[in-house]
């Protein structure tokens, strides 16, 4: 099954191989506050096992990796993953990054305290929503967490990724998980979506 939304597929897969990184909207120089205070508080403590699901070019991997944890990035495009490397390098740190397909990726069952995903699940095709978790389900310890963060029912109307209502996050995700948290946050603005409204979901595997 095709994991991403045809607008993904047609539209946007291509641009790590076409445009540089400063052309592409949702690569930014930071990570998102809710995913900051995850490890400010420590519920992804240092020397957590972290799995970071279509990673694109290592931001989140990076950050995670610096603040001590143990991380290996998956993303299909091997352009994405050799700027996550460059951007490793230039942080002293060394995540692993693996090519593969988020619905099957190519790491054992259960090596994982946590799966992450920034900005993935707001693409994924509603139809393949049950074969993406049921994988991060499957990367995870018992008790392991899956953090997701995406575009809410709040953001501004318009292209892009899906707005996600509660249903959407909660529903697919309780056949493998228990929620901890789902919350709405302010993330950081842009200049094309100056009030963005994000979901954070930190769901524990049953």
């Amino acid at each position: 099954m095709q994991a991403f939304t045809d607008r993904w597929e047609q539209g946007f897969a291509a641009l790590y191989d076409n445009r540089e990184l400063a052309e592409i909207s949702w690569v930014t120089t930071s990570v998102s506050p809710a995913l900051q205070q995850l490890v400010i508080d420590g519920v992804i403590p240092r020397g957590s096992e972290v799995v970071d699901l279509a990673c694109g070019p290592g931001v989140h991997a990076v950050f995670l990796a610096r603040h001590g944890m143990r991380v290996t990035g998956v993303d299909r495009s091997a352009t994405a993953l050799a700027k996550a490397r460059e951007l490793a390098g230039f942080y002293d740190c060394d995540p692993a990054f693996v090519e593969g397909d988020i619905l099957r990726t190519p790491l054992p069952d259960g090596c994982a305290d946590v799966v992450h995903d920034s900005f993935v699940y707001h693409n994924v095709r509603p139809e393949a929503r049950g074969d993406y978790l049921r994988e991060a389900a499957r990367l995870l310890r018992p008790g392991g967490l899956f953090v997701l963060v995406g575009f809410s029912d709040r953001m501004s109307p318009g292209s892009g990724p899906i707005r996600l209502t509660s249903d959407d996050v909660v529903r697919p995700a309780l056949e493998h998980f228990s929620i901890e948290e789902l919350r709405r946050f302010r993330n950081l603005p842009t200049e094309k979506r100056p009030d963005q409204w994000h979901w954070l979901g930190v769901f524990r595997r049953r």
